[in-house]
């Protein structure tokens, strides 16, 4: 693996995780939240960081298993089918479960679902577009 192009490649998909997520959940969909801003969603980003390492954490797991599975042909196409079924397991993991659990409708809990799909597969695309396998000596 060549673990300098996992970290650049997640480092890059980091930031258009949060460029997507600020367009997205922070303009486009924001009105969606604002019936929910007592107990359900918190109102200052005091934890802020704590979110941005955990979203890194996990998007440097992503880059990880793509350097694992990729072989010397795979490229942003490969990495847009693995972003797609992350998005698939977010919308499982993350957004059903919140939906069943925390008070919020089920319109912001499709959008969140969509937002999942498109997010991780943009994070493929980066993450495949940026990370190249070590060349393989010819001995």
């Amino acid at each position: 693996m060549n673990y300098g192009r996992i970290v650049v490649s997640a480092l890059a998909a980091f930031v258009v995780f949060f460029v997507y997520g600020f367009l997205v959940h922070g303009m486009l969909i924001a009105r969606d939240y604002l019936p929910y801003p007592i107990g359900v969603y918190r109102t200052d980003q005091n934890l802020m960081p704590v979110g941005m390492v955990g979203i890194f954490v996990a998007i440097l797991v992503f880059a990880i298993i793509y350097a694992r599975s990729c072989s010397a042909e795979a490229g942003p196409g490969a990495g847009a089918q693995l972003g797609f079924l992350f998005g698939l397991f977010m919308a499982g993991a993350f957004v059903a479960v919140n939906y069943a659990t925390i008070k919020i409708s089920g319109r912001l809990a499709l959008e969140l679902a969509l937002s999942e799909f498109i997010e991780w597969t943009l994070v493929g695309l980066v993450v495949g577009s940026l990370y190249k396998p070590p060349a393989k000596l010819n001995l």
